[in-house]
Order: C-alpha cells, then structure tokens, then sequence
C-alpha cells in the first residue's frame, strides 16, 4: 500500500510521478490491464510518491470495472479501514468508493456483501455532496433489506421507504419490487394493491422531473403486471381496461397485445382477440415468447368455431414450429463463438471496444432472438470476461513478439563483441606482451645477481659508466705508448683516476643500489597492473556476464509469459464454454416450447380435421 498522504497536504492538479501519470494516462484512454500493470508495477518498485491514497483509489476503482470485485473489496478495506474512515481521503470520496464497491456486489446478486459495503456509506455526507447517488443508495438498501429474511429488516425497510419522495423514479422502482416480492411470497392481494398504488401515483404525477421514457416504460411494466394478475384471477374485464390504456408504440405493445387477446377470448370477445394476434402475426416473430401466436391465433378461430380456417392456421403454425425446430437444430450444430460472435453488434471506437463503468460490454443483439439471454447478468459477465481474456491474450502476444526483437539485440551485441575481442587480441599481440614479461623476468635476476655479489659497477650511473669507458680507452692508449718519463707520468696520473673512480664506485653504491632498487619496484608495479589488465582484458573476452544475464532474464520472462500465455488459454476455453453453453440452453429452452406447442397444434390438426370429416359424412350438419 502506498504511504498515506497527510491531512493538510494539498490536493495535486497535475501528475508528481510519472509512473502515476502514466497509469492515468492508461485509465483515461480506456486501456484497464495497462493502467493496472502500470500501478502494480510502481508498488513494486516502491510506490507513488506525492499522491497520498489516491493512487490505491484508482486501482480499486479499475479492479472494480475489470471484474476483480473481490480484490477491489480487500484492497478498500486495507485503504479505507473496516470502519470506513481509516483514511486521508475526503469522506465524500471514501463514501463514493464504498458506494460503488456495494453497487457492483449487488448487481453480481451478493446481497451480503453488497448490503455490508453500503452500510459503510454514510448518508449525512453522501446526501449533502451528491443527492442523486444519495436517492440510488436509499433504493440499494431498500433492496437489500427487502431480500433479507430478518425480522428487523421490515421495519428497516419502512424507514428506507420514508426517506424518498413518492414521486421519485427510486421509490417508483421500489415499490414495483415490493410488488414482485409479494407475489413471489403468494401473497397476490399485496401485489395487486402495490400495483394499483404505482399505477395512481405514475398517473397523478405527469408533471415530475423525472425522465419521461423511463416513468413511462415502468408504468407499461406495472400496468401489464396488473392485467396479468387479473388475468391469473379470471377478471377479464379488469383486465381489458388496464390493457386498453396502454399505448401501442410502448415497449411492452406486443406483450400487451397478446394478453389483451387472452383477456378478449376469456370475455367471450374471440373477434377482438382475433383482430389484436391477427396484429402480432404482422410482426417478425423473433422474440421467444411471440413463437405462441400462431397457436393461439388458429385456437382462437377454433373457438370461434370456424374448423376450416382454424385447421390450416393449425397446419400452418406446425408447419412454422417444425422449421423453427429445425433451424434451431441447424444453430445447435453450428453454434461456435464466431457464428455467435457474429449475432452480436459492439459499439467500438479507435481503441476497441467500448464498456461502461462496470466494465460490461456495450452491445446490441443483431438477431432479437438472443435478446434474452443477452440480458441476462451472467451472460454478461461470461462476454465480458471472455472479451478481457482476448484482450490479455493479444497483450501477452504482443509481449511475446518483442522477445525475437531482443534475442536479435543479443545477437547484434555478441557479434559486436567478437569483433572487438578480434580487435583487441590484435593489439596485445602487437604490444609483445609475452616477450616484455620474458626481458622483465631477466631483469630481475640480472639485479638479483648483482645484489648477490655486491657488484658496484652494475648498479653505475651513466655519468659513471662513461668515465669508466674513458679511462679504459686511456688505458688502452698508455699501454701503446713507449717507456719514457712523459708516458711515467701519464701513467701515474691514470693510476690516481683509477683510484679516485674506485674510491667513487665503492662510495655511490648504496646510492646507485637504492635507485635501481626503486626503478625494478616501479617497473614491477607497472608491470603487475600492466598483467592485471591483460588478465581483465582475457577474463571479459572468455566470459561475458552481463551478457549471460541478460540472456537469463530473457529466457526466464519468456518462460514466465509462456505459464501465464497458457493459463490464459485455459481460462479462454472455460469462459468460451459457459458462453456457448448459455446460449445453448436457451437454444435448448426455446425448442422444447416450440416442441410442446408443435404437439398441440398437431393434435388440433387430428381433431379438427376428425371434425370437419364428420361434418362431411354428415350433411345435415352446418359449416361453420
């Protein structure tokens, strides 16, 4: 966890770190695995500086849209503290992060954990800095309690209600709810009363900001959840009325249509519930539930008592069940990701495809018939997961590519190395390496022999050396002269020379012993470092660390993406096969009810037509 920022500390307007700037600049383009690489990466390396907790924040957030919802609520929990308040952060933000945190537990269908993260949420605040998510977070604990089999959440429930106006769009949807959990409870007189309580309030409240579309669609929503109760009831005529106030352009006409028909055929009215299938029939019947028409139509005429147009109605609906079972089967057997892929149409832009906050795609289905399933929150989830393992896929493939760009780098740098060796072994040979430590070695023990023998004359200076030369050639010249009394006293005075020289010899031995001494110990020094590069020079040319290293990390990360490219696949197939084998169960489901009504409508077909001969084998009967 990055370190916490301190109260007084200013809110930043613009990046301090560059790896934060950076994984902001991933968040905002839409890239959620980069910007969470790049956050995961700086905590490794130490963690963010200059931003307190915010850094955390985001990553939670991101986890939160990428679908890692458990994650997100460990690492809120660890920021943020079990109490909700166990941060530097403003608690209009930490309400925010608890808020959304509880949101996404409850569309997942965790009631627990949804109701535990919003009661972190505290009200006063949320109410005061947004009253609109305020109004959301009343409906979310609403629902909540209204799930829960408490005794102490009705009342708790009570008071959720109270704190919403009647009129709000939450406490509209709240009381639909409370309707369907009444009738799931059997208890449909509450249902009922719910019904017609949310149908007056809608009604009488025409003038409220609430959006038009959405207040519109759920009166539809509760007027046909009404009709439908009364038609459950057997009450046709309270049936036909809510259904008659229903608008023919609304989102729920087709369904409205075929119940009015059910009501009408109920009342004794088997003309109207004629002319309403006879309106439906008009339309594609790419809805699951629209696939009882035909039946119903032809069981309309049937009543009507008209054989003969009910009878081929019946062929005819069988005759389209039987080919709707068949080209399901036909979809079954070819049913793969692409031809499903291929049904569906995503929204994208330059960046790929496009998601909302929660991280589900935004898609629309081009075959309707696969609206259903389409809907539902699972398979959602599955297409989502499935799109964000191809996502992390071409990632890894990406990654992996750049492994051939550096082992050609390393290969480059091994030539490169090889020529310089080449280079470099030409110079030592030119330098005559082994031929200098050869004179040095002599050199040593030419001195050390002189040191032996105290021999003064080789440790002579120059100066010495050459009057030792000159006296010699004088000698050489006395020795050739005649003896006379001039050549007796060039003698003699050669003699004191000699003297004097050897006397000088014998009195700068030490002097000219120390100064070799110290040049043999300059020469050594020079010559030990001179090996000691030679030696560095051959260690670096045989064995090239760095570069093994190098070669080491590359192999290992390539083995490491290799793992993860695997798991990747593993986990492709699984969510490629939760998302085919939802579509094939709703395949599946739509086959045994069109099989079912295939049955009736041959059924009708034998009856009718058993009918209709005995009629002709009677002619006192009368057609219809």
């Amino acid at each position: 966890m990055v370190a916490p920022a301190q109260a007084d500390e200013p809110r930043p307007e613009r990046a301090k770190d560059l790896r934060y700037g950076w994984a902001l600049y991933e968040y905002h383009q839409g890239n959620v695995f980069e910007a969470l690489t790049q956050l995961a990466v700086a905590r490794e390396q130490g963690g963010i500086e200059g931003h307190g907790d915010h850094p955390a924040l985001v990553e939670g957030g991101l986890m939160l849209s990428w679908g890692m919802t458990r994650e997100a609520s460990k690492l809120f929990t660890e920021l943020l503290g079990s109490d909700g308040a166990g941060s530097t952060l403003s608690p209009e933000v930490r309400n925010q992060a608890w808020f959304y945190l509880g949101k996404v537990f409850f569309l997942e269908g965790n009631r627990e954990l949804a109701g535990e993260n919003l009661e972190r949420v505290d009200g006063e605040i949320l109410a005061e800095a947004n009253h609109d998510l305020f109004r959301e977070w009343v409906y979310l604990r609403a629902r909540v309690a209204m799930m829960s089999s408490r005794i102490e959440d009705v009342s708790k429930l009570t008071s959720l209600k109270e704190q919403l106006e009647d009129t709000d769009i939450w406490s509209l949807y709240l009381q639909y709810n409370s309707a369907v959990a009444a009738l799931d409870a059997g208890d449909v007189a509450t249902a009922e009363a719910e019904l017609q309580t949310l149908i007056a309030i809608i009604q009488q409240s025409a003038d409220s900001a609430e959006p038009e579309a959405e207040r519109e669609g759920l009166l539809d929503r509760a007027r046909l959840s009404l009709a439908r109760l009364y038609l459950r009831d057997g009450r046709f005529d309270a049936a036909l009325e809510i259904l008659g106030d229903m608008p023919l352009n609304g989102v729920f006409a087709d369904q409205a249509l075929f119940d009015y028909a059910i009501a009408a055929a109920g009342q004794g009215r088997p003309d109207r519930a004629l002319d309403a299938l006879d309106t439906l029939s008009s339309r594609d019947l790419f809805l699951p539930w629209r696939q009882q028409v035909p039946f119903a139509r032809a069981y309309v005429l049937e009543q009507m008592n008209k054989p003969q147009r009910a009878l081929p109605a019946f062929r005819q609906a069988a005759d389209l069940y039987q080919a709707r079972i068949e080209e399901l089967d036909i979809i079954r057997n070819r049913l793969t990701e692409e031809s499903l892929m291929a049904q569906l149409d995503f929204t994208r832009d330059s960046d790929g495809i496009l998601t909302d906050s929660y991280g589900r795609l935004r898609v629309q289905p081009a075959d309707f018939g696969i609206a259903e399933v389409l809907a539902s929150e699972t398979f959602q989830q599955a297409l989502a997961e499935l799109n964000e393992l191809y996502q992390m896929q071409s990632f890894i493939a990406e990654r992996q590519s750049r492994f051939e760009s550096f082992r050609i780098m390393l290969e480059t740098r091994e030539q490169q190395r090889q020529v310089r060796i080449a280079e470099t072994r030409r110079a030592l040979e030119s330098q005559q390496a082994n031929q200098w430590q050869t004179l040095h070695e002599e050199f040593r023990e030419t001195i050390a022999t002189a040191l032996a023998e105290e021999d003064a004359q080789f440790f002579m200076t120059a100066e010495q050396k050459a009057l030792r030369d000159k006296l010699n050639e004088v000698e050489e010249t006395l020795a050739g002269l005649p003896d006379d009394a001039t050549t007796a006293r060039q003698r003699e005075t050669y003699r004191r020379m000699r003297a004097y020289f050897d006397w000088w010899i014998a009195d700068d031995y030490g002097v000219n012993r120390w100064a070799a001494q110290k040049q043999l110990r300059e020469l050594d020094r020079e010559m030990q470092h001179f090996q000691a590069q030679r030696q560095r020079v051959e260690t670096l040319m045989s064995d090239d660390g760095r570069h093994a290293e190098l070669a080491r990390r590359i192999s290992a990360s390539e083995r490491e993406l290799a793992t993860l490219g695997q798991e990747v696949a593993v986990a492709l197939s699984n969510a490629r096969r939760i998302l085919l084998s939802q579509v094939d169960s709703m395949l599946v489901a739509q086959q045994e009810e069109l099989n079912g009504y295939l049955v009736a409508s041959r059924h009708a077909q034998a009856r009718l037509a058993d009918q209709l001969f005995r009629r002709s084998q009677n002619p006192g009967a009368g057609d219809e």
